[in-house]
């Protein structure tokens, strides 16, 4: 049980960071935004631990919030008086998530150490005996899913938003946004294909994607750079968040 309170926490954090937080909401951060943005992380931690809730991991909620706020508001306050470089910006928010994250485990890494019984809900226990469902399986699925969509696009967008070629928007020709869809449908291929065992396949994925924009990447080299690098950070984050996850 104690795998999958840290799923629930993770579920919870990447719903409240990434899916209820729109991207107007981060260009135009000020205090009320950055106190909404709070309360409603603190909903969805709430929600995704109701199903396990007791008083002890009701309290670590309300730290994981509190603690949350706290980063959020001083990163607030640090962007708002500083002109942040790419660097700077993207150092930032690596750093953020990444206490965030650690925040998360020492909560979770606590629950542990005090030996909180953690049990699901009466009744929704009993579905889960009924069912012979494996949550703990079911939970690595969704937050496996979860991190696929927003999460890694994002990561992905402002890592890479430096080496964008200033060239590409006005000479693409494709589909709007659809370099964007390739990558979550690249990422979702490759899990499934990790979760099968089927190494090469993946191979065969990454050729596919390749062929698609052969022409873009044999005639302008910064492209190709700028595409290489698009792909193998997208691989790298799938690759390890399987691993972490499963």
């Amino acid at each position: 049980m104690y795998k999958e309170i840290f799923l629930l926490f993770f579920i919870g954090h990447f719903l409240g960071d990434y899916y209820f937080q729109s991207d107007k909401s981060v260009q135009n951060q000020n205090k009320k935004t950055v106190r909404l943005h709070s309360l409603i992380y603190t909903l969805s931690l709430l929600l995704t631990t109701l199903p396990v809730m007791n008083k002890m991991i009701f309290i670590v909620v309300l730290i994981l919030s509190f603690t949350h706020w706290l980063i959020d508001s001083i990163k607030y306050r640090y962007k708002a008086t500083h002109e942040l470089s790419y660097e700077k910006f993207v150092f930032i928010y690596l750093f953020d998530q990444l206490l965030h994250i650690m925040i998360i485990l020492l909560g979770g890494t606590f629950l542990m150490l005090q030996t909180v019984d953690i049990q699901y809900q009466l009744g929704l226990q009993n579905i889960i005996l009924q069912l012979q469902l494996n949550s703990e399986l079911i939970l690595s699925w969704i937050l496996m899913l979860l991190v696929i969509y927003k999460p890694s696009s994002i990561s992905i967008r402002i890592i890479l938003d430096h080496f964008e070629p200033a060239h590409k928007k006005e000479q693409d020709e494709g589909i709007t946004n659809a370099g964007a869809l390739i990558g979550i449908f690249e990422r979702l291929i490759i899990f499934l294909m990790l979760y099968a065992g089927q190494w090469t396949a993946i191979g065969f994925v990454l050729t596919a994607k390749s062929v698609a924009r052969y022409n873009k990447i044999s005639e302008d080299p910064q492209f190709a750079e700028y595409y290489l690098l698009g792909t193998l950070l997208s691989s790298l984050l799938i690759m390890v968040s399987y691993y972490l996850i499963f």
